[in-house]
């Protein structure tokens, strides 16, 4: 591991033990007060399904997981819920007790690069500002066409994926190191996934601008990135 990735990495790190520490699983006014309206829109296609295996990539404490686990918790419902810190799977296997889901949680402690996605596994593949994390540009390509392969037919990804990202201290407004291991320009990554899911059916796709302060290391950066989402489902055209 180079020292750039040992940097983001630990940054990262210490930047959501402050998040996770400090707020709590859907209360209101945080950062997770609710699992994304992507997700949320996404789940009602499932409505007919007496078993459902899910993944979330970068799963944090459950924002997106639980809401999920507790949809379907009355029929054979698997959340498998992979996150490279083992806190949030802490945090996260404690909100599955709390919310009652915990035997459709399945939480692993392990980088998004590293998880194996077996074929055709699952019914649903989420990465929420996750994917932009993996190791290198190479790994985020293969991940893409791991995820692809690993949908069973009419199976669904959603991605949200942060691009052209550029960071600043929000006092001195100096340039910051992006703390994103993979940080495409958007029209790059747009074309990737079009490239990777050229022959799948399009349920959404988006480009946002945003930006937003975030605590790296005693400072606070403030955020500018290109937030673009994809829905895709495996239905040949």
């Amino acid at each position: 591991m180079d020292d750039r990735l040992i940097r983001i990495r630990e940054s990262e790190k210490r930047s959501h033990i402050e998040t996770y520490t400090n707020e709590k699983l859907y209360s209101p006014n945080s950062w997770l007060q609710q699992p994304i309206k992507t997700v949320q829109d996404i789940l009602p296609f499932f409505g007919e399904y007496e078993e459902l295996r899910v993944l979330d990539l970068g799963c944090g404490v459950g924002r997106n997981s639980i809401c999920i686990a507790e949809e379907y918790k009355n029929i054979d419902c698997t959340v498998d819920c992979v996150d490279l810190l083992e806190m949030a799977i802490e945090k996260l296997e404690q909100n599955a007790r709390d919310y009652g889901v915990s035997k459709n949680i399945n939480g692993l402690v392990q980088s998004i690069e590293e998880y194996k996605i077996s074929s055709n596994s699952y019914d649903l593949i989420i990465a929420i500002s996750a994917l932009e994390h993996v190791d290198s540009e190479k790994s985020f390509l293969r991940k893409l066409a791991d995820i692809k392969n690993g949908l069973r037919e009419n199976g669904i990804v959603c991605l949200v994926i942060n691009s052209n990202v550029r960071e600043v201290n929000s006092e001195t407004k100096e340039a910051l190191e992006v703390q994103f291991e993979v940080n495409l320009p958007t029209e790059r990554l747009q074309s990737f996934l079009g490239d990777v899911f050229s022959d799948w059916e399009i349920l959404k796709t988006s480009l946002k601008a945003q930006e937003y302060d975030i605590p790296r290391g005693g400072i606070v950066s403030h955020l500018y990135t290109d937030v673009v989402t994809y829905v895709a489902r495996k239905c040949w055209l």
